[in-house]
């Protein structure tokens, strides 16, 4: 409404210095006060009609534009809330890179020291392994000799055995 006293004023403040000007023609013989009162009247008639529509259209404008805004704040804040803790995770993880340096070289030599127990263990099963191979081709080697040693002696036709003898041979030897 102050919009519009404004621009009224400033219409009659002008129709007033050009009816006081000399130069200008008689005004009395124009109908200008008839139009601005007309002028007025349909001013105010659309400014009565058209003045809450227009309001309420440019509030809603102004609160969406706001709504907006303090999204986009919002979002500007999360992002450097992000950003900050992004930074702070760095900056832990450049704090921690020495001690997982430690911890992975420890690590590292415990590996080592398991790698070189199960080693020495493998070795130590590898060494019973070969002595019991090397018994047992030991024992085979004897049964192969005492079996050709006895086979000359069945075989020998100079050295004639009875059953008694093997009998008594091996009684001897099962006691």
């Amino acid at each position: 409404m102050r919009y519009v006293f404004v621009v009224f004023s400033m219409f009659v403040l002008t129709c007033s210095v050009l009816y006081a000007s000399e130069h200008v023609m008689d005004i009395s013989k124009t109908d200008i006060f008839q139009r601005t009162i007309n002028f007025a009247i349909f001013v105010g008639i659309m400014w009565y009609l058209v003045a809450d529509k227009l309001k309420a259209m440019l509030q809603q404008r102004t609160r969406a534009i706001s709504e907006k805004l303090t999204q986009a704040q919002a979002k500007v804040k999360e992002s450097r809330e992000k950003k900050e803790k992004a930074q702070q995770r760095l900056k832990n993880a450049y704090d921690q890179v020495p001690e997982i340096i430690k911890s992975a070289k420890q690590e590292a030599n415990i590996a080592v020291q398991n790698i070189e127990e199960k080693t020495k263990d493998h070795i130590v099963n590898l060494i019973k392994a070969n002595e019991e191979a090397m018994e047992f081709q030991k024992k085979l080697f004897q049964k192969q000799i005492v079996e050709e040693i006895l086979h000359e002696i069945f075989v020998s036709p100079t050295l004639k055995l009875e059953t008694q003898d093997y009998v008594g041979i091996l009684e001897k030897k099962v006691a």
